[in-house]
Formats: C-alpha cells, structure tokens, sequence
C-alpha cells in the first residue's frame, strides 16, 4: 500500500507479533510524563543493537535517564530568547485578532516562566525541561519557527496502524478507520470495513482530536491538526511519516488499544524511531546522551580521524537483520516517469527525475472524460539543477493541456509543505502571465535588526560587482536595497527608508516590502540555479510572455488538504485573492462547516538560526572595525553564548501582508470555496478524487461539506471569521502537561531534584562539528575516511580558479537519514544540501556494495557553485564564515535563509 506504511511495517512487523496483549483503557497519554529511575545502560542498549525501530517505553526510559544541567539550560535559553525576538509575530502570537482559530501564545512570557522553574528546581530530567520548550515552541502553531536540538529529536514516536478519516457517501460525517482495511476492502470489493469506536477507551474522535492538538505542528486550526494524523498518497511519495505514523514528538504513551464497531478489540504498543544517522561512539548512560547530543561531544574513547572500511555501510554495532540490499537500478526507458504509487495513474506530463527518489515534482493529467486537466504540484523545493526544469514542465503542461482540448484545471497542492517562492511565483504568472503579484511582507524592527541592518547595507553599497560579497549580499535580508517599496514600488534607498519603523498592534515593523520579479540576479541567486543563463520569472521582462492567458480564473480550482505552507500558502493567495481562481479543501475532523485552505505557515520567510548567527557575526566585524567599536556590542556573541548543539532551527522572520492591510495572513481566516469529505473511494486514489473536487465545483454544489459554502471571499480588507456555530468547538490538549498556548508547570511541582552535572569522559572528548571530512576528496578507491561519508561522484562543490567552472570530481558529503519523518525542515545537511536517498541512480553507489544501516540510507546533495567570471574574493568569503579562496560565488545559501515560504 502506501510506502511509508510499507517502510514502517517493514521494523515493526516481528515486534507488532510481540505486542498482543489483553486490551488496557488508559488516560490520555501526556507529554512529560514522570517515571521512575530506569536502568542506567537502556540509552546503551538502543545503540548497540542499532535499531531503528524501538518499543517506544524504551526510548522514553532512556530520555528520562538523561540528566539535567540548570546552568546549561540557562544559557541556552537566554541565547533562544535573543533570538526569538528577531520573530516577526510576537505581538499577534500574545494578542490575536479573532479571526485566528488557535490560542494566544506569549513566548516571551513562557521563557521566562521555564527560567523560574529552573531555578526552582523543578526539572528532574532533560527531557522534562526540553518536552517544556517544546511544547512553548508548538503552542505558535508556526510551521517557520522550530528547534531541533538536544535529545527530543533523536526519536520520533507513531503506531504501526496507519489511519484515515473518510465518510462513506462523501455527505454523513467521517470515522476513522485503519487505512489497509480502506485499502483491501476496496480492491476486494466484498467486505465492508469497520470503523475505529475507541482508543486506549476513550472515544476514537475525542482521543484523536486530543492527540492532534498535542502533537500536529504549525497548523492554524483543529481541522488541519487533524489531517497531519492521516494516511495520504501525496505524503507517501514524499516518504514523509504523518504524525500519527511516526512523525510525533512526545512520548504518547507504551500501549495502544484499538476497539472496533464490529466488537473487534486489539491491542499492541506505540514504538519509537531513532532519527540520528550517523556514528556516535560508544553510548551508553543517558550522561553519555546528554554529553553527545545536548553538547555535542563525542565519547573520549571515539577517534573520529579513524578510517574504516566501507563509506556507507553499517556501523560497527549494526549487525546484518539491521540491513537492506539495494538492487541496481534497471537500463533506462523511454516511458514517462511516475511516482510508482497506487494512488496516481501514469502521467501525460511529468517533469524529468519525477520520483520519490528524484528531483522532479510536477507531473500533469488530463482526465479526457470530463476534459480536465489536473497539474500535481506536491512541493516548491527544488535544488538548483532541477529549477529550471520544474518552470518548463508548467510550460510543457500548459500546452499540452490545450491542445488535447481540456477545458479545466485542477491544481492538486495537497502536502505541499512549501520551498523556493520565486518558483511559486512562477507558476502562478504562467497561468496569469499579465498580472503582477503584490506579495508584500515585513520585518519586526528592532535594535538589533536596525544595527545589522545598517552595518551590512552600508559595506554592500561600498561594493562593485567585481566583488564577490557584492553577490553574497545581494539577496541578504539585511540588505534591501535589491528590493521594492511596497508606497512606492520603487528600490529602497537607504536602510533607514526601510528600517521605518511603522507601528502595528502595539510592536514595530519595517517598512512593507516586495520583490522585484525581474531581477534575474536576485531570482538567480535565490533559486540556485544552476543554468548558464540563470532564472528568470516567466512573464516578467527577461522572459516576457509568449502566450494569452490560458484558462480563465472560473476554469482553474486549487485542491487542498490544509497541509499547504510557506510557498504554497504564497501561491494560494495569489492565485485566489489576486486572480480569484477557487479552492476547495479536503478532510479535517468529524464535523460539519467551513474549513480552511492553506493552514498552515503564511510567513513570508523563515530564517535558519545558523544564518542568522552568521549575519549577526558579520554585522558585529563590521562595527567593530568601524569609529563606534561598542555599537557592536547589540547582542551577546553568538558563538560562544549557548553550550548546545542545535541541528536545525528557524524562525518567521517577515510576516506576509495584503495590499492595504496590516494583519499578518497568518491570522487571517481563509475558508475555502467548498470542503469537501475523502470517501473509500477517493482518498487512495486520485483520479476518482480529483474527479469529485471538480465535480463539486463545475457540476454538484450538493457535494460539498454541510455549511461549508458561502464564507470565502476574495476581498483584500475581509478578514472575519464565520461564526462559531458552524466553527469546530476549541480543542485544547486535555494532558496535564503544557499545553498548546500556554504552559504548565504543575506537573513538574514536587521535592527538587539533586543537581545532575553530566560528567565528560576523561580523554579529551571530540566536537562534533570538528569531523573535518565535508567536502575532501574521495581516495582512489573512491571512499571516505569514515562511515559517516558517502563518495559522491560526478559532482562539483568548488570553482576552478583559472576557467571559472565548476570543478567535478568525486567528493565525500555526510551521510543521512532520508526518512527521519520531519515535514517542516526541509534539510539538517549542514552543507545546505537535501537528504536524498541512496540508492543506484546516484553516482559513487555501485562503489558502496549497495548495503546500508538502518537510518544511514541517504546522502546530503550539495549545491553546485555559482561560479563567475569575473568576481574576486571578498570579505566575508561565500556567506558561510569564510571562503575557499578560489573566487568562487558559492551559492548564495539561501544561504540557510530557506525560502520555504
């Protein structure tokens, strides 16, 4: 069936074997549970026997054995409340217009509420002060601000059932039903499946509605928390885990009952994933996983200059039942590619590469019976070799639509989780290619932000484009120069033009901003893209428009599943409030009424915290080389003022706002046209899915939701919501841990813990970031030193110096896990690169035998260099910290500035 649900049963179905016990009705799982002392070595016992797949008790027994550092905690939270501030919607999160479907969230307020429960003793664990954090961080409901850091990310938490909300006739209200039983009993045809009554004894819909308010990230209303729980075809391709599947954060719990209409009881366990790909060391007390994962120490006794054998096989706990075989790939054919699930037909249009373990995304099909052609656009997140081919695929689509006499389009964007705006853009011109799309949004101005801000304006305006930080900063948040006044539509001037700062319920604001869609340097340069000419936006004036508009905006439907964010909801508005094309939505929990389209991030932009470090870092060199060093003394320094090891994290760093308006979207209630119910028959399989959205549309009203109808608008200035009579009731976590806006901490009352000092090793332990071998080049033999590194062939990560091209060779690049579940970051590669997976499509794979560990099957794809002719080094080398001094223009990173809308 789905190949999430194929990898997932593929661990856990001799351990579901195991799990058959007489059913137990328990409460409502939370989200910090206390426990007792565990054993001492169960952190050990999960890294020696190197599986991926763990009794979820275990994993929560070894985070609960991790100690707890009040004064490690302190700082990191002083150097998290920095940066929060740099957040463009505190002020909404505190005190939000009533339009907003969740509940207010004072972050600020929280932080310091954590901070008093660390000085009062109250943590007793790590886990307990990071589950804390988190869930502060989830009450924003921002898919743009997350923290991956510290042990909560190591496992992620789901059921072996997955499960899927359908209605039978599309007009009744939906049950939850195991989603192989929808499956069978469709292709069988001879048996009715029954529906879920009961979880762990509590109503089936009451539990799930809980579980989703506690566990669903970034989501803007119960509807689309919901949703995150639910099998889905268009997640499957992307191999991402649903939240229920795999995809949770907090312990939920150790057993898990199920009991059925039918009287059917069954019980099993909820398991956890192990999420790190790569070689630790010897791991044994939970001392050992606060020192390696907290700190980012190695264990003394780990030599990380070690070489070993293989580059991508298992490690040396991994034993062969910890293994898969790939097979090599077969010759190529010319048959159009698909994405090889059951849920799509083949193609008539498909970008090359389209896969799951390609680059491509778009595909296109034309539904000859009812003349409709449906263009799938699952993600805007393309690396720069694929940009170019995702525009023309639009093209190719667009054409051959017309020609084989369709007359309608369906525009399928369900689990479309954002990437690349100016791609958004793109597609949304092709199809409007006369209208130009407003997108204004804006910064949260600040002291900080008005230093940085002048500091990098200023040394960029002394630059000519000879130099290579004239292209570094070209696209740089902090230098707007390169960008629109939304007054005036014309370049800003100055920084302080920009800076403003312009007052908005009660915080300050830059002024509004927009892109300048015919710059094709600055599209260029934030695409990646890799072609001679780089990216221009069709229809602007480096690619004018060679076509009338093809499709009237009463002609063209968006289908959602809520699960739409960053680019996508960018896209979205474009294409209904600015060319007024019709949505309808998907899903969402058993009732009836309105339901929201893009729910998810509307954030203009979200910004890395390694970017962020990085720009703060250049800002503070240039002042203190300037006549008023003290100036840079704006925030502590960033490198030193936090002991933990942060793989990823970002925050919303400009809100999105209309022509005219002042509330950011993300606030905003953006109903659709028409919601419509997933059936048996249409939520595993598209074509009879895109057939009813459009039927619901062009041909039976009757087949949208009850009350569902009536409450979009395309207005600019309308941003009521309905009425609560036809709104789902507010469904707050019902856990006694912190809850979604708000936290609380009576749960961790009690006598104070002793204070647990983790103690390193003695030796002289290992940074983590101190492994040294990214970017060398592969031995003779084409391998890597150690296992954390992958040989990848035929690729190229610097420029030569003489030619200015890129120089291809066969280069080691980190090892990772593509399907570690996380489906807001977009990539943990620390060389800005997407974990793809391995397998004998990628160049240098027939050199590792084709056996991977567990959770070490993926590689981290760099960028290629933007090299050019005539650029010299500059300051602040490629916007990493330091250049190659190759007079290379890397690519300018998105530069971790991942315009992932």
């Amino acid at each position: 069936m789905a190949r999430v649900s194929i990898f997932f049963h593929a661990f856990l179905s001799f351990y579901v074997a195991l799990s058959r016990a007489a059913p137990s009705y328990s409460e409502p799982p939370t989200v910090t549970k206390r426990a007792a002392p565990p054993a001492s070595t169960v952190c050990g016992d999960i890294i020696r026997n190197a599986s991926l797949v763990v009794p979820a008790k275990q994993a929560f027994d070894c985070l609960t054995s991790v100690p707890f550092n009040a004064a490690v905690a302190t700082r990191f939270l002083q150097y998290f409340n920095d940066t929060i501030q740099f957040q463009s919607n505190l002020a909404y999160l505190k005190n939000p217009p009533s339009s907003y479907q969740q509940g207010p969230a004072d972050i600020v307020g929280g932080l310091a509420q954590i901070q008093t429960a660390i000085d009062n003793g109250k943590f007793a664990n790590e886990y307990e002060f990071e589950a804390t954090l988190q869930a502060l961080i989830f009450s924003t409901h921002d898919a743009h601000l997350n923290l991956i850091a510290g042990i909560l990310g190591v496992f992620t938490f789901g059921s072996s059932y997955d499960i899927a909300s359908v209605s039978l006739d599309g007009i009744q209200l939906p049950k939850v039903y195991f989603s192989d039983d929808l499956t069978d009993s469709e292709n069988d045809g001879d048996w009715q499946p029954s529906a879920i009554s009961q979880i762990n004894g509590l109503d089936a819909q009451d539990y799930l509605n809980d579980f989703a308010a506690t566990n669903a990230i970034g989501s803007l209303e119960s509807h689309a928390d919901f949703n995150q729980l639910m099998t889905s075809p268009a997640q499957d391709i992307q191999t991402i885990f649903s939240t229920w599947g795999g995809n949770s954060m907090f312990y939920p719990g150790d057993e898990l009952t199920f009991l059925l209409e039918n009287g059917t009881h069954i019980s099993t366990n909820w398991w956890a994933v192990y999420t790190y790909p790569s070689s630790t060391g010897a791991l044994e007390t939970g001392g050992d996983f606060y020192n390696f994962f907290v700190l980012g120490y190695y264990p003394a006794s780990y030599d990380p200059n070690a070489t070993e054998s293989s580059t991508a096989g298992p490690t040396a706990a991994a034993t062969s039942a910890a293994t898969s075989t790939a097979q090599e790939a077969p010759a190529a054919s010319s048959a159009l590619a698909s994405w090889d699930n059951v849920a799509y037909p083949n193609p008539d249009i498909a970008q090359p590469g389209l896969g799951t373990f390609g680059a491509g995304f778009v595909s296109g099909y034309f539904l000859k019976q009812s003349s409709v052609a449906v263009l799938s656009l699952p993600s805007f997140q393309e690396p720069g070799s694929a940009v170019g081919s995702f525009s023309d695929t639009v093209t190719r689509f667009l054409n051959a639509s017309k020609a084989a006499g369709m007359q309608k389009v369906v525009i399928d964007v369900q689990q479309n989780y954002g990437g690349d705006v100016f791609l958004a853009v793109d597609t949304y011109k092709q199809f409007f290619p006369n209208q130009e799309p407003y997108g204004g949004s804006r910064m949260r101005a600040t002291n900080p932000t008005n230093a940085m801000g002048d500091a990098i304006t200023s040394y960029w305006q002394g630059l000519n484009d000879t130099d290579a930080d004239y292209y570094n900063f070209y696209e740089d948040e902090w230098m707007p120069l390169t960008r629109l006044n939304a007054d005036t539509n014309n370049n800003f001037t100055s920084w302080s033009e920009f800076y403003g700062p312009h007052i908005y319920n009660g915080d300050s604001f830059t002024t509004t901003q927009r892109y300048d869609f015919s710059d094709n340097l600055f599209s260029t340069l934030s695409t990646d893209d890799e072609d001679d000419d780089g990216f221009t936006v069709y229809g602007t004036d480096g690619r004018p428009a060679n076509t009338t508009q093809p499709y009237a905006a009463k002609d063209i439907i968006i289908l959602s599943d809520a699960l739409c964010s960053s680019a996508c909801a960018v896209f979205m508005e474009m294409m209904h409030h600015e060319a007024g094309v019709r949505t309808v939505v998907a899903g969402g929990r058993s009732s009836y009424g309105p339901m929201q389209a893009p729910s998810m991030s509307r954030g203009a932009v979200a910004e890395t915290i390694d970017s962020l470090d990085y720009r703060i870092g250049v800002a503070q060199q240039l002042l203190q080389e300037s006549s008023n060093p003290t100036s840079a003394n704006f925030l502590p320094n960033r490198t030193t003022a936090t002991d933990v090891w942060i793989t990823y994290a970002d925050i919303n760093l400009r809100d999105q706002v209309r022509k005219g308006g002042d509330i950011p979207l993300q606030f905003v209630y953006e109903a659709a046209t028409c919601r419509i119910f997933y059936t048996p028959k249409t939520f595993y399989n598209y074509t009879a899915l895109w057939t009813y959205a459009a039927d619901a549309i062009w041909n039976n009203a009757a087949l949208c939701v009850q009350d569902s109808t009536g409450y979009s608008t395309t207005s600019t200035t309308n941003t009521t919501a309905p009425p609560s009579s036809v709104l789902p009731s507010p469904q707050p976590s019902t856990s006694t841990d912190p809850k979604m806006g708000s936290i609380i901490l009576s749960v961790l009352s009690g006598s104070s813990p002793s204070a647990h000092a983790p103690i390193l090793d003695t030796g002289a332990p290992t940074k983590q970031g101190q492994l040294a071998y990214e970017g060398t080049p592969c031995s003779s033999t084409k391998k890597c030193p150690t296992t954390d590194y992958f040989c990848l062939g035929s690729t190229s990560l610097k420029c030569d110096a003489a030619t200015k091209k890129p120089i291809e060779g066969s280069f080691c690049v980190p090892v990772c896990n593509p399907n570690q579940g996380g489906k807001v970051v977009t990539s943990t590669c620390t060389n800005f690169g997407n974990c793809q997976p391995l397998n004998a499509t990628v160049p240098g794979f027939a050199n590792t035998g084709g056996t991977f560990a567990k959770g070490r099957n993926g590689y981290c794809d760099p960028p290629v260099p933007a090299c050019r002719s005539t650029v010299t080094q500059g300051k602040f080398g490629n916007g990493n910290g330091g250049g190659d001094g190759d007079g290379a223009l890397d690519p300018p990173e998105k530069r971790g500035v991942i315009q992932l809308f």
